[in-house]
């Protein structure tokens, strides 16, 4: 556990993982990195100060390497500088800081990297989205789909360990209802290895679109939401009328598979009048040598009426606007692929009282190499949920365990934004916000302190 006002974690597999945040509240130029082990042994630590105050926009890891990339929002050209890229090699121990002036004002939104170059992407004040390259050894930035004038959608980033190259993909609207898929190879160098677009046809609209493996040769499986531009009926408050698969072989893509919300049947609890309030989230879950795990959460918002009342206090009057408390979790359809995108069966996770400030997705899982069996984790409050199924059979409903404090002597009072994510193997770590104080303590505020948890969970 380690105290600290914000904490930023990303996991570097069987490299264990690093906690990126800001010790001192009152110094806000000065970051720490905290690496640990896979048991939670302290490998290195140190304080990074920057000349200026800095806001972190994004962080990510791929393994080997932990970076982040942060932004410094009063700087001017006469500045120089107010853009700073973090790279932290986990085998050397070494941290590097790259500092560039990026003209375009902006929010920074995601980073990703490969070699000598990062890739990041940013929203503008007139809402544009737009890609950039970073290149490390030329201290240099490009802008990436220079050739089309239009605001693009940055859809994912996918380190390929086989060939050593990023896949971009990014999405561009050819009219209000068609949208093509620009996907990018690039070398470590920051060149172009190939690059196609891949132009939906006009009824069926793409909204999200990653990539969810590649088999080498540029052999990848793309995943994502559409509409149907056709018959909107079903689809939720996002636009999404189902989940398309895509394939694509050299460079060739084959016929894009649609999965229909409205054509699966016995798998949400709700009717399609209340499905089309719901907000809905498309994640990746686990995959192995023949299966692709993906899920879908639904959301539904939940509001408070706020009034205005009389001079005495009595009588409300008409309310005058909604609040928003939350959105609460209705259901998830899990569905199971083979390594072409066809669909091999698909399940539901129902689960009620859960309760969030924002729409994220809810489950990690894993595959058992030996028996085949599925487990899927989730966390809320201060419990971690389990299931495991085999194919469509359930091997174990859903259970909980109640998470532990680092001491015998203490409580855990509150714990917010519990997670869980899949670590390495059959390894996961749950996390949270926590307010923990000491048993048969007093309910002083003295005695209450605030940490962010980790738990470290295995599969057996």
């Amino acid at each position: 556990m380690a105290d600290a006002k914000s904490m930023n974690m990303e996991l570097l597999g069987k490299n264990g993982l690093v906690l990126f945040f800001q010790k001192d509240a009152k110094d806000e130029t000065k970051w720490t990195v905290c690496h640990y082990d896979t048991n939670f042994q302290l490998v290195k630590t140190r304080s990074v100060p920057f000349e200026e105050k800095t806001t972190l926009s994004a962080t990510a890891a791929d393994g080997h390497f932990f970076y982040a990339i942060l932004q410094n929002d009063a700087a001017t050209t006469t500045n120089a500088v107010n853009t700073y890229i973090l790279r932290y090699d986990v085998q050397t121990l070494k941290i590097d800081i790259f500092s560039f002036y990026h003209a375009e004002k902006g929010k920074i939104l995601s980073i990703a990297r490969c070699g000598d170059i990062f890739v990041y992407s940013t929203y503008n004040p007139k809402s544009e989205e737009k890609l950039y390259v970073f290149n490390t050894e030329k201290l240099s930035v490009n802008t990436l789909y220079s050739d089309r004038p239009l605001s693009c959608e940055f859809q994912d980033a996918y380190l390929d360990t086989v060939s050593q190259s990023l896949w971009v993909i990014s999405k561009f609207y050819e009219n209000k209802k068609q949208t093509a898929v620009r996907v990018t190879q690039l070398n470590g160098k920051g060149d172009v290895l190939q690059e196609f677009s891949i132009l939906s046809e006009e009824r069926y609209q793409i909204n999200s679109c990653r990539v969810i493996h590649t088999s080498g040769n540029g052999n990848l499986l793309l995943l994502g939401n559409y509409l149907d531009n056709e018959d909107d009926k079903h689809s939720t408050k996002n636009n999404n009328s189902g989940i398309f698969t895509l394939r694509i072989k050299n460079g060739i893509s084959d016929k894009m598979l649609l999965i229909d919300y409205a054509t699966l049947e016995n798998w949400y609890v709700l009717n399609k009048k209340q499905l089309s309030y719901c907000y809905d989230m498309l994640y990746f879950v686990a995959q192995d040598d023949s299966t692709v795990l993906i899920a879908s959460d639904f959301y539904m918002p939940e509001y408070q009426q706020e009034y205005y009342t009389t001079g005495m206090g009595y009588y409300p009057v008409a309310p005058v606007e909604s609040r928003l408390l939350g959105f609460k979790y209705q259901t998830a359809c899990i569905l199971n692929l083979d390594k072409e995108g066809k669909l091999l069966w698909y399940t539901s996770l129902n689960y009620s009282d859960l309760m969030l400030k924002s729409v994220r997705p809810m489950l990690s899982g894993y595959i058992d190499g030996e028996t085949g069996e599925e487990l899927y984790l989730f966390g809320f409050n201060n419990k971690i949920y389990s299931l495991i199924y085999n194919k469509t059979e359930i091997v174990q409903s859903i259970k909980s365990i109640r998470i532990q404090p680092l001491s015998r002597f203490e409580n855990i009072n509150t714990s917010e934004k519990t997670q869980c994510r899949h670590w390495y193997g059959n390894n996961f770590v749950c996390f949270a916000y926590q307010q923990i104080s000491k048993k048969n303590a007093t309910t002083s505020r003295k005695n209450n302190k605030y940490v962010f948890g980790i738990n470290k969970l295995t599969y057996r």
